[in-house]
C-alpha cells in the first residue's frame, strides 16, 4: 500500500522549481547581509533595501471563480492542508481569504486576522444600497432603490441585533488568533444559514462585517513565501465585495480562473469574463474542477475544452490560456488517505480515466486519484510562472544592484585610499547645487510629462465613452424601430473596456518611456559632475538602469455595469415622454455609469503607476547622489568609510 509520505512527496514536488529559486534568493540574501558589516555608510541603505526586498518577496496568486466551483476544496487540496477551509456542503467562502505559506512576514503571535468593514462602508452601503442601489439611482428609479435599501437595512438589522454592542466595536478594527482553529474560521469566513445563526449556531456569525482574512501556514518543505487568495463567488450580494475581489486579483502576478466542469465558460457569470479581460492573458490559467462528477471524463474534457476555446474567441479573449482539469475531492482523497470512501460516482469515473488501472487495490486507486486530480500539473503551471515573472524580475534587479554597489564602493575605496585631487569649499559647495538642480529638473520633468500623459489619457477615455455611447443609442433605437419596445435587447459594453483599456496601455507605455528619460537624465547629469568636476571618469552608458514597475490593467474596467446586467429599464425611457427626452435619459444613464470609471482609472489606477515610476526614480537618484557625495567627501578630505572594503578595483 501507498505510503503517505509518498503521496505528500509526489504533492510537493510540483513546487520544485519555486523552490529552486527561493534557494537562489536565499544565497543572495546571506551574501549582501556579508556585505552589509563592511561595506562604506553611502551604500548601506541600498544594502538594507535590497535586504527588505528579498525577506518581502511573496508572490501571490489570486484563484477565483463561481460560488460551488469547489475553489476552496481545490485550494485545500494545493497546499496539502485538506480540512483548512471550509468545504461542506452548506458553507461557502465570503471573505477574501489569504493563505500565506511559510510567510516571512507573518504578524508577531499571529496566525489568523481577521479585519472588518470601518463604519463608513457600513454607512454607504445603507445609504446607496451599494453599488447594485447605486446603478439603479443612476438610472433614476427610485422604487428598485427602494427595495434594494430595504433589503441592505435588512441585512444591518440581522447584523446589529446578533452582534449587538460587540457590531459598532468591531467596525474599522482588526482581530489577531495566535492559532488556526476550525471553528474560528467558520464564524468568520463562511456564510452560514440565517435561521440557523438566528437559533443560535455560531457558523458565519461574523462573516457580514468580515472586510479581510489572512491566515499564516507553516509547511515544511514547500515555497517560503508564497500566498494564495481565495475569493468569493463572483455573485457577490449587492456587490458588497467586488471592489475587495478586483483590489485582489491587481495585486496578484497570477490568477487561477476555478470553473465547475457542470458549468464551463459557456454558462459562467459575465463577472469573470469581464475579470479575466482585466488582467494579462499570460497571467490567467483556466482550472477545470469537479470531473469526477462527470460520467467520462477522457471525453467530456475534450469537448468542455473545445466548448471554452470556442466562447473565449467569440468574446475577444486570448485562446492560447492554459487549461488545467482535474479534480480537488480526487486529491484530496489521495491525501487523507481515504480513497476507499470515495463515492462511487467519482471512483466510476476516474476508471473510466484509468481504464487498465487496477483500482481495487487501493495503493492504486490512491495514486491514479491524486495523478487525475490535476493538483501536480496546476502546481507546475504556479511554480513556472512565479519564477518567471516576478522571480526572475526580483534576481535580475538584486543583481543589477549589487554590481552597482560594488563599482561604486570600491570606485570611493579606491579614491580614499589612492588620495583624491582636494577641492574648497566654494566647489565643493558649487557641485552640491549642481546635483541638487539635477533633482529638480529629472523630477520636475517626469512629473510634468505625466501631467501631459493623464491630460492626454482623459481625452482617450472621454472620447472612448462618446463613441460608445453614440453606438449604444444608435442601436437601441434601430432595434425599437424594428421590434418596438417589447422585444429584449442588450448593448455589450465589452468594446468600451477594450478601448479605455487601450487607451491605459498606450499612456502607461508612454509613462514607461518618460521614467528611462529621467533615469537617463540623472546617469548622464552624475556623469558630468563626476568627470568634469571630480575628475573621476564613471562609465553612465554601463549603468544598468532597475526596471520600470509593471502596469497592471486597470481592474476598474471589470466593474460591473448597469448595461452588465441587461436590464430591462431602457424600456421606460421610451415608455414615457418623447423620443428626444427618451434618448437624452439613456444617454445620461451610460455617461454616468462610465464617469467614475473613468475618474477611478485617472485618480487610482494611472496615479498608482506614477507613483511607482517615480518611488524609482527618487531611489535611483538617491543612491547615485550617496555615491558621488562619497567621493566628494574623498576629495574634501573626509573618510567615507567608516569601515574600509580590502577589495580594490579601478574607478572605471
Amino acid at each position: 500500500m501507498a505510503e503517505a509520505t509518498d503521496i505528500r512527496e509526489e504533492h510537493r514536488r510540483g513546487f520544485e522549481e519555486l523552490n529552486e529559486l527561493w534557494t537562489e534568493l536565499g544565497g543572495l540574501e546571506k551574501t549582501v547581509e556579508g556585505q552589509l558589516d563592511n561595506s562604506p555608510e553611502f551604500v548601506r541603505e541600498q544594502l538594507e533595501r535590497i535586504i527588505e526586498r528579498l525577506r518581502a518577496f511573496e508572490p501571490t496568486v489570486s484563484v477565483i471563480g463561481q460560488i460551488k466551483a469547489g475553489k476552496s476544496t481545490l485550494l485545500n487540496a494545493m497546499i496539502g492542508e485538506t480540512s483548512l477551509l471550509p468545504s461542506d456542503v452548506n458553507p461557502w467562502t465570503s471573505v477574501i481569504t489569504g493563505l500565506h505559506i511559510n510567510s516571512r512576514i507573518r504578524p508577531d503571535n499571529t496566525r489568523a486576522l481577521f479585519r472588518f468593514f470601518d463604519a463608513e462602508e457600513w454607512d454607504r452601503l445603507v445609504e446607496t444600497g451599494g453599488r447594485l442601489g447605486e446603478m439603479a439611482a443612476r438610472a433614476g428609479f427610485d422604487n428598485e432603490v427602494a427595495e434594494v435599501r430595504e433589503q441592505v437595512e435588512q441585512m444591518r438589522q440581522s447584523t446589529e441585533a446578533r452582534l449587538g454592542d460587540e457590531f459598532h466595536e468591531l467596525l474599522g478594527t482588526s482581530k489577531a488568533f495566535p492559532e488556526i482553529h476550525q471553528e474560528t474560521l467558520n464564524r468568520y469566513i463562511c456564510y452560514g444559514d440565517p435561521d440557523d445563526i438566528e437559533d443560535g449556531a455560531t457558523e458565519g456569525v461574523y462573516a457580514d462585517l468580515t472586510k479581510l482574512a489572512d491566515l499564516y501556514i507553516d509547511l515544511p518543505d514547500y515555497p517560503k513565501g508564497l500566498c494564495f487568495r481565495d475569493t468569493p463567488g463572483v455573485n457577490d450580494t449587492f456587490m458588497m465585495r467586488e471592489q475587495i475581489t478586483l483590489n485582489a486579483i491587481s495585486e496578484s502576478r497570477m490568477c487561477i480562473v476555478v470553473l465547475s466542469a457542470h458549468q464551463a465558460l459557456s454558462t459562467m457569470d459575465l463577472a469573470l469574463l469581464r475579470i479575466i479581460c482585466s488582467v494579462e492573458a499570460r497571467e490567467v490559467l483556466i482550472f477545470v474542477n469537479r470531473i469526477d462528477e462527470l460520467p467520462d471524463p477522457v471525453t467530456d474534457t475534450k469537448n468542455i475544452e473545445r466548448d471554452i476555446r470556442l466562447t473565449l474567441s467569440r468574446l475577444g479573449l486570448a485562446q492560447e490560456l492554459p487549461i488545467l482539469f482535474g479534480s480537488g475531492y480526487w486529491a484530496n482523497c489521495a491525501l487523507d488517505d481515504t480513497c476507499a470512501d470515495m463515492m462511487e460516482m467519482s471512483r466510476s469515473s476516474l476508471g473510466k480515466m484509468y481504464p487498465k488501472a487496477d483500482l481495487s487495490k487501493p495503493e492504486t486507486l490512491r495514486a491514479m486519484a491524486m495523478e487525475g486530480s490535476g493538483i501536480g500539473a496546476l502546481h507546475r503551471a504556479v511554480a513556472h510562472r512565479v519564477v518567471e515573472g516576478p522571480g526572475n524580475a526580483l534576481l535580475r534587479d538584486i543583481q543589477i544592484d549589487l554590481s552597482q554597489v560594488s563599482e561604486m564602493r570600491d570606485t570611493v575605496v579606491n579614491m580614499s585610499e589612492d588620495g583624491a585631487s582636494k577641492l574648497g569649499e566654494e566647489e565643493a559647495a558649487e557641485i552640491k547645487t549642481k546635483i541638487k538642480a539635477l533633482e529638480e529638473r529629472a523630477v520636475e520633468g517626469f512629473e510634468k510629462q505625466c501631467e501631459e500623459q493623464r491630460d492626454k489619457l482623459k481625452e482617450r477615455l472621454e472620447r472612448a465613452q462618446g463613441q460608445f455611447v453614440d453606438t449604444a443609442v444608435e442601436a437601441l433605437q434601430s432595434h425599437i424601430d424594428a421590434f418596438g419596445e417589447m422585444d429584449n435587447w442588450s448593448h455589450e459594453p465589452s468594446s468600451l473596456r477594450m478601448m479605455m483599456r487601450s487607451a491605459y496601455t498606450n499612456a502607461t507605455t508612454k509613462l514607461r518611456r518618460d521614467s528611462e528619460w529621467a533615469l537617463e537624465e540623472i546617469a548622464d547629469g552624475m556623469q558630468e559632475i563626476l568627470q568634469y568636476d571630480l575628475n573621476v571618469f564613471y562609465d553612465s552608458s554601463q549603468v544598468d538602469f532597475p526596471q520600470p514597475p509593471r502596469y497592471q490593467p486597470p481592474t476598474a474596467l471589470a466593474k460591473t455595469l448597469s448595461l452588465d446586467l441587461q436590464p430591462s429599464w431602457w424600456r421606460k425611457f421610451w415608455r414615457f415622454g418623447t423620443k428626444n427626452r427618451a434618448e437624452s435619459r439613456y444617454r445620461g444613464l451610460i455617461e454616468s455609469e462610465i464617469a467614475p470609471v473613468i475618474q477611478e482609472v485617472l485618480d487610482t489606477h494611472f496615479k498608482d503607476a506614477v507613483d511607482s515610476s517615480r518611488k524609482i526614480i527618487v531611489d535611483f537618484f538617491s543612491d547615485q547622489s550617496r555615491f558621488v557625495n562619497a567621493i566628494l567627501d574623498c576629495s574634501e578630505g573626509s573618510n567615507p568609510d567608516e569601515k574600509p572594503s580590502k577589495s580594490k578595483r579601478s574607478a572605471a
